[in-house]
């Protein structure tokens, strides 16, 4: 039985690997992170590993590995883990094993280091609190009135236990009684919860009389809380509406999002998510049968939340408040976002979307939100808008301004709606005066691409082409494919003393086939990109299934042939060279090698 070791001190067999990557299907572990579409035998999505806008990222299912034909990435289901984390292999080993709940039998010089223990003990004191704070909810007084609250809104039992919404209670150390026997102090005061008091030397609740709401990392695991004011008498006394953990070791207010845990799923399979703006607006959008929707926590959206939302969709829509201030955050998300899909909900009425549900139907917010979108430049046209349009000076800026975004606009029936509704907002302005205006920037924006276009040069990133192979790479490929699956075959070559394959990179894989008569996900990882992605080019092979009579015999001559036909063609070189360099020793040396080379051919 074979070990392989690596970090952590830790050594785990073949067989247990295998039975790691039998366990789970390639497909559901990248259509995560990545939005599939089924194409025939693959599925096909935009490649997580470069940008692009046209999908060239294949999963291959029945063979059980990715690749892209246009990054050239390749692997199975451990390297894609690997790379995509950016882990190791036995790193991805273990994610894959914990995802699939198989143990590892391991051998141990030491103890595989799981979580930190104080991120551990910060995970289950959070554990702890959602359950209490959920328990005051619903069994209790205070819980029954704040129920009674949560039910006004539309906020259902079912909901709450959908979302884990709890009640903190109102006294200044409930809670703390409740865990200072269960966790230590350095637990206590990192953990966000509580607030110390050096004059009285006490710890009091961070959370009092609030509805509370839990906030998960992807995985589920509660990480922070927050709290929201229920009571007339908060909201008399100016009580800030929300209240946050602060950030703590497991908490990242900039890079979390809410709900994102049991929005993932519906995320992969719609290739879109809704992002809002609190967490009312998230269980409003549930509540209309939207379930792919999340909300940055009590924070504007920053370039943190934007690579997070990356490793699970490339398309957004954008569903903020309609008054002033969501318009505003919508114009700076723009920003963030400029190199994804967006669709952005205009809500009316200056609404929020729980606002827009209490006066509405869940079907009317349904129909919004699916078929209430507008582009970016619509939006924009909205946004931008003077608000005193009787002054000239600010339609004229203001038409200039929506212009350039205008032009930008690939579709020439989307550039005349556009310049209709314009038009219909201005007073001083017809059609064709805001026609005239985009066709400028039209012809500007032209100008400069061709400006661009003209001066590009060799600087651009070439991408690596799994098409450019030579003949030989190609014959010797078909010849490893034979030989790979079929252990008969590679034991009589096993006898050949002086065989070896001319590609470097196939040569390296037939020592490894050599050796233990089979090419593991152990084995790839140790190996350069080149000799993963040769392999993987391999597999995607169409061979039928049996070796048909006098196959390998025909493949071999034809690698011979062309091996020797490459060779003829280095003497000819060879003999140029020397004769331009005046090397008649040399030239003739190199002809007479030529001259026998051909008698061998024949």
């Amino acid at each position: 039985m074979g070990y392989f070791c690596g970090g952590h001190d830790l050594a785990i067999d073949k067989e247990k690997i295998s039975e790691i990557k039998n366990s789970v299907n390639i497909v559901d572990v990248i259509g995560e992170v990545v939005g599939l579409t089924k194409t025939g035998r693959n599925h096909l999505g935009l490649c997580p590993f470069h940008k692009e806008k046209t999908p060239s990222f294949n999963v291959i299912e029945d063979r059980q590995f990715f690749h892209c034909f246009g990054c050239g990435r390749s692997g199975d289901v451990f390297k894609f883990v690997e790379d995509y984390q950016h882990i190791s292999f036995l790193d991805s080993v273990q994610v894959l094993a914990e995802r699939s709940g198989i143990p590892l039998d391991t051998n141990f010089k030491g103890q595989v280091p799981k979580k930190p223990k104080a991120n551990q003990s910060l995970l289950d004191i959070h554990r702890v609190a959602s359950g209490f704070y959920h328990a005051y909810l619903m069994t209790t007084n205070d819980g029954e009135r704040a129920r009674q609250y949560l039910a006004e809104r539309g906020v259902t039992e079912d909901l709450i236990k959908h979302f884990q919404i709890g009640l903190s209670p109102g006294g200044q150390d409930f809670l703390y009684r409740r865990l200072a026997k269960e966790f230590d102090e350095k637990t206590l005061m990192s953990s966000g919860l509580f607030n110390y008091s050096e004059n009285s030397n006490q710890f009091y609740d961070s959370f009092n009389n609030r509805i509370m709401f839990p906030l998960t990392n992807d995985i589920g695991e509660v990480i922070a809380f927050s709290g929201r004011v229920w009571t007339q008498e908060d909201i008399d006394r100016k009580q800030a509406k929300y209240k946050n953990s602060r950030a703590t070791p497991i908490f990242n207010k900039s890079y979390e999002l809410y709900h994102l845990d049991k929005a993932r799923a519906v995320i992969n399979k719609a290739h879109e998510v809704y992002l809002m703006e609190g967490f009312m607006d998230v269980i409003a959008a549930y509540r209309a049968g939207i379930e792919n929707v999340v909300a940055s926590m009590g924070t504007a959206l920053t370039n943190e939340h934007v690579r997070h939302l990356k490793r699970f969709t490339k398309k957004v829509v954008l569903t903020y408040d309609g008054d002033r201030a969501g318009q505003n955050a919508i114009d700076k998300s723009l920003e963030l976002l400029s190199d994804m899909t967006v669709d952005i909900v205009r809500i009316p009425n200056k609404m929020d979307p729980d606002e827009f549900l209490q006066a509405n139907s869940a079907e009317d917010f349904k129909q919004l939100l699916e078929n209430g979108r507008i582009s970016n430049t619509e939006f924009y046209i909205h946004y931008l808008k003077p608000e005193n349009t009787d002054n000239l000076q600010s339609e004229i800026a203001y038409v200039e301004k929506i212009a350039k975004l205008i032009a930008k606009s690939p579709s020439i029936t989307a550039q005349n709606s556009y310049i209709t509704k314009v038009a219909e907002l201005l007073p001083d302005f017809d059609y064709f005066q805001v026609e005239q205006s985009v066709n400028n920037e039209r012809l500007h924006h032209r100008s400069q691409q061709q400006a661009s276009s003209s001066v590009q040069t060799s600087a651009t990133v070439q991408l690596p082409q799994t098409g450019k192979l030579s003949a030989i790479t190609k014959t010797e490929m078909q010849l490893f494919h034979r030989l790979l699956n079929h252990p008969y075959l590679l034991n009589e070559f096993r006898n050949r003393d002086n065989f070896y394959f001319d590609t470097t990179e196939i040569q390296v894989l037939y020592e490894l086939l050599k050796e233990s008569g089979e090419i593991t996900s152990y084995d790839l990882s140790q190996e350069s990109d080149k000799v993963n992605r040769t392999y993987y080019i391999i597999l995607e092979e169409q061979l039928p299934v049996e070796v048909s009579i006098g196959e390998i015999e025909a493949v071999e001559k034809a690698r011979d042939r062309l091996l020797k036909e490459r060779d003829l063609r280095k003497q000819s070189q060879l003999i140029r060279q020397s004769s331009n360099q005046g090397d008649e020793e040399g030239a003739l040396a190199a002809l007479e090698n030529l001259i026998a080379q051909k008698r061998n051919m024949e």
